[in-house]
């Protein structure tokens, strides 16, 4: 199952980075729970539901013109699936944003049940016990 999880994955931030909402939403469970770090992050905000993976995502557009993942590194972890990459964004009121980051990616039934971004890579890597 290990495998089928780190392609998930894989497939949806291809997904995404194809804006193919529906296959983004598709590779996660019906409960999904979301921590995001930046979009709703600093509020505390937690997405539940694919419904509320979907106002995420929406909330990403809303306050982001630019918004490009780039996945460096993704390693199985039996049963999460930590990618590492960068963040290439621009806001709304012109500000950029490029940054290392890291997205956990806890999985059930190969599909993302929990999904937690990092505005780095060493706080991704802490988040599931590891260190560079």
């Amino acid at each position: 199952m290990s495998q089928q999880n780190v392609e998930t994955v894989r497939a949806m931030f291809a997904s995404y980075a194809e804006g193919d909402v529906d296959a983004v939403i598709n590779a996660a469970a019906e409960d999904i729970e979301l921590r995001p770090a930046l979009v709703g992050g600093l509020e505390g905000t937690v997405y539940r539901g694919k419904e509320g993976f979907r106002r995420f995502l929406a909330d990403v557009d809303t306050a982001w013109d630019e918004w490009q993942i780039e996945i460096a590194e993704i390693h199985d972890l039996k049963d999460t699936v930590l990618a590492l990459g960068s963040v290439q964004a621009r806001a709304r009121d012109g500000m950029k944003l490029e940054a290392r980051s890291g997205w956990v990616c806890g999985m059930r039934d190969g599909k993302v049940a929990r999904f937690r971004s990092f505005v780095s890579r060493a706080e991704a890597l802490e988040a599931v016990g590891l260190r560079e």
